[in-house]
């Protein structure tokens, strides 16, 4: 009898892996499976006349990758070209993006009459659809006409032909779009960690006499470092695979500097009809962005483990002082 009973404890005690058998299935069905036909095709030479035949195209090895990542595509611009404007567009937009969304965080963290209007006018920009925000945008950036120029022109920043959606001011347009879009996002996310700050912590400090420099610099800051690795990382990988906006905001004549990784991609494998490149290039974008996204898992299983420790060593002595 005991026996039996032990058994069951222990059939509880281990993990019920199959629950995540669903989750897995439709991961392999929606992910897995396009992957591996995606790298496969990578490896075929594939252009429009043999692509209802694609699976005995002839095999091309690594020429795809070698012509796709060297040659200049049907925009103009080489892969590795769009890579170089997918990271400083992603990076500066985040960069931009985040001291914006902290400094709202911080002013609606405290209750005030009409925080909850305020907080619902931040998330405005979130709520609008891409490709709308990409045409306000196209209309605000139009040269001469343009509410962008005339208001630079009011200040005194800008002439007003500026003419921001040509040439490497097109870049700028782009990348001020993309900030003014997502920095809700990361509002979100340090609204949350602020509020998850013991207010016994703030309230001890201002006890002792600290200002609110002191407490922004020694209490807030620190605890909003693992949201800060998370939104970092986030908004990064999510500027790096927008499509909407560049293909909306300059249409068919975009200039080269606003040719991202993905606009490159969509433009070889549906214009340039290179669909062995494409794909080849498409498995190059995933390998980049896996890089990114490894280090933060890395950097996140590290901040478990010092947790852990310290758990461990608060235990140890409560223990050493009960004792």
């Amino acid at each position: 009898m005991s026996t039996g009973i032990g058994r069951a404890r222990a059939r509880r005690r281990e993990p019920a892996v199959w629950l995540a058998a669903p989750g897995a299935l439709f991961f392999v069905v929606l992910v897995g499976i396009p992957l591996l036909i995606v790298i496969w095709t990578s490896l075929l030479n594939i252009n429009a006349s043999d692509i209802a035949h694609w699976a005995t195209a002839p095999f091309g090895a690594m020429a795809n990758y070698a012509d796709g990542l060297m040659k200049p595509s049907v925009t103009g611009v080489s892969v590795l070209d769009s890579v170089w404007i997918s990271i400083k567009f992603s990076v500066l937009s985040t960069v931009f993006g985040t001291p914006i969304a902290f400094f709202a965080a911080l002013s609606v963290h405290h209750a005030f009459r009409g925080r909850a209007l305020l907080r619902s006018l931040y998330l405005v920009p979130y709520v609008i659809p891409g490709f709308v925000i990409a045409l306000l945008a196209q209309l605000a950036f139009q040269d001469h006409t343009g509410a962008v120029d005339h208001l630079l022109a009011a200040l005194h920043l800008a002439n007003v032909g500026t003419y921001w959606l040509i040439g490497g001011n097109a870049f700028w347009a782009m990348t001020f779009t993309e900030v003014w879009e997502v920095w809700p996002f990361i509002y979100l996310l340090l609204l949350a960690g602020l509020q998850s700050i013991p207010k016994e912590q703030l309230e001890a400090a201002t006890v002792d006499g600290a200002d609110w420099w002191p407490r922004l610099r020694y209490i807030v800051i620190p605890q909003l470092k693992g949201i800060y690795a998370l939104a970092f990382a986030l908004s990064t990988l999510f500027h790096f695979g927008n499509f909407t906006l560049p293909y909306v905001m300059f249409g068919n004549t975009r200039p080269s500097s606003v040719v991202t990784l993905p606009i490159n991609i969509y433009y070889i494998a549906f214009q340039g009809f290179g669909f062995g490149i494409a794909s080849a290039t498409a498995v190059f974008n995933v390998a980049l962005l896996a890089v990114p996204a490894s280090v933060y898992l890395w950097m996140a299983r590290r901040a478990r483990a010092r947790e852990a420790r310290q758990e461990r060593v608060r235990q140890a002595r409560v223990q050493e002082a009960g004792a």
